[in-house]
């Protein structure tokens, strides 16, 4: 199976990126340990600016591009579109997160928390996007279809 993502010709400082999932996973871990779910909040609405506008609106955006020039990281330029694809999960999952927590299903909110900070771990740590992965598996359904 080749992996498929989705492309365009706009083009984002994948430092930046790691950086954001980094802060992700940050603050995903600091709502399971404290048990404390508001901040999901806050990732549904940062998501939502990266995944549907130009992203200017993101606090996480704002600060990783602060951090990426104060550590001197040479921009490493990546495709933009796999990366929107990745924020608009970020965005479904902190949608679905706020929604087992509001009906008070502790667990499944832990779950989806978990799974969650382990992609953006991924991105972060390792620049393996989950997301193109599930775009890969969306596209073989897509086809088997048609």
């Amino acid at each position: 199976m080749d992996l498929s993502c989705p492309i365009s010709v706009e083009r984002i400082n994948e430092n930046v990126v790691r950086i954001i999932a980094f802060m992700v996973a940050i603050i995903a871990v600091c709502c399971i340990l404290f048990s404390n779910y508001w901040a999901i909040f806050f990732l549904a609405f940062d998501f939502g600016m990266r995944a549907f506008t130009n992203g200017k609106l993101s606090f996480l955006k704002f600060f990783a591009m602060k951090i990426s020039k104060a550590m001197n990281l040479n921009p490493k330029l990546t495709d933009l579109a796999p990366k929107k694809f990745a924020a608009t999960m970020g965005f479904v999952f902190c949608l679905l997160i706020t929604a087992t927590f509001i009906f008070n299903f502790f667990p499944g909110a832990i779950i989806l928390t978990s799974v969650m900070t382990i992609f953006a771990l991924l991105e972060s740590l390792s620049a393996i996007c989950i997301g193109c992965y599930v775009y890969t598996f969306l596209q073989i359904l897509k086809n088997d279809k048609a």
